[in-house]
């Protein structure tokens, strides 16, 4: 039989390593191995078929079969040449997917960073619904005048301040 075992010897003769043909293939390196068990070509699925013979440059089972009776090393060395070159661009995409990933990664975590700080704002102005438009301006210019160049301690000592003013205001308008 013309394919019998024929990916098993594919993968001896050019001595292919599991991994990197589990990766290409997009597959567990158990298929892999149950790939090579398999006694015809024709039971490996198409889509994988058809990545099989991208790797070796060939369009059919019988091209295929013939590559495993070449003996010239020129030749021999292409194939291996493409095979490696093959599996190196799908590392490197795969690199290059995962710099794209943390990027879009990164990006979203600043997303939803801007989001919570518009929630916190909007919060905050919702405190501050029952006053007209000019007032809340004057009330926030001023807060970010007089916080612009404070570090925290002072941020926090001016905060203590305003809830002492609220406690006396309280007290005072209740009497």
């Amino acid at each position: 039989m013309i394919q019998s075992k024929l990916f098993e010897r594919l993968v001896t003769k050019f001595s292919i390593k599991v991994n990197d043909l589990a990766r290409y293939l997009e597959v567990s390196k158990a298929t892999i191995y149950n790939y090579r068990n398999f006694d015809s070509f024709d039971q490996i699925p198409n889509d994988k078929q058809y990545k099989i013979f991208y790797l070796f440059g060939k369009e059919t089972v019988s091209e295929l079969s013939r590559l495993l009776d070449e003996n010239d090393k020129n030749v021999l060395v292409k194939y291996s040449e493409r095979i490696d070159s093959i599996f190196q661009d799908k590392e490197e995409k795969a690199s290059q997917d995962t710099v794209a990933i943390e990027t879009l990664q990164k990006k979203l975590n600043e997303a939803n960073a801007q989001l919570e700080l518009s929630k916190n704002n909007s919060a905050i102005l919702m405190k501050l619904e029952h006053l007209d438009d000019i007032t809340k301006k004057v009330i926030i210019d001023k807060i970010s005048e007089i916080t612009s160049d404070m570090n925290s301690l002072e941020i926090k000592n001016f905060l203590d301040y305003l809830h002492v003013y609220e406690v006396f205001s309280k007290n005072t308008i209740k009497k």
